[in-house]
Formats: C-alpha cells, structure tokens, sequence
C-alpha cells in the first residue's frame, strides 16, 4: 500500500510503501468503513478520490469488477479525465466478499449510494 504525503503547499512527494505486515497493522487500528475503504485501496491501487468516487452501482459482483467512473477532487465529483482511468478494476471473491458484508451492514446501501 502506498502512503503518500503532502508537504505545505499540497505539491505531493514520493509515496511510503508499506509491507504486508505494516500493512496489517495498519488496518488493524481501522473500523469501517475506514478499513474497507484502506483495504479495497491497497488491493487495487485506487488512488483516494476514486474511493470517494465510488458508487454501489459501480460495482459489479457477478463479474467481480469495479469500473472506476468519477473522481473526488477538492471536495468536488469530476469525471474520470483519462482512458486509464475508466477501466474495470479486477477485484478477488474474498475483496468483493468484504465489499458485500460492508453493503449490508451499512446505512448507505441503494445502487446510488
């Protein structure tokens, strides 16, 4: 998982990668939907605004595929500005499993939200 900081003026620097143990303890001290969020970017490489950007409806479980749509920058939904960027996103059982637990335990579960 990649960690990236900013410096005062936002400008961003050179990401810290974790290893699966930090990793591991890091989501450790997480509680959803934090963890889920932080898991489901580490497995992927979801940078944050496409998390923030995402939907229920973008996420396809029967071909365990998420299509990445729009982006959050500076608290504002954009669209997707590349080709890349729009691609599907494979996701694992055991990812799409742990997507779906979140989906029904939590308060914002329709398609839309």
């Amino acid at each position: 998982m990649r960690v990236q900081h900013a410096d005062n003026f936002g400008a961003s620097r050179i990401p810290t990668v974790l290893n699966p143990d930090e990793l591991k303890d890091f989501l450790a001290n997480l509680v959803d939907p934090a963890k889920t969020a932080a898991l489901l970017g580490a497995l992927t490489g979801l940078r944050v605004g496409e998390l923030l950007g995402l939907k229920w409806s973008d996420i396809d479980f029967e071909k365990l595929e998420i299509s990445v749509i729009r982006d959050v920058v500076k608290q504002r939904i954009e669209r997707c500005k590349t080709e890349a960027s729009k691609k599907a996103i494979p996701i694992d059982a055991k990812q799409a499993e742990s997507l779906w637990s979140w989906r029904l335990r939590c308060a914002y579960y329709q398609q839309d939200d």
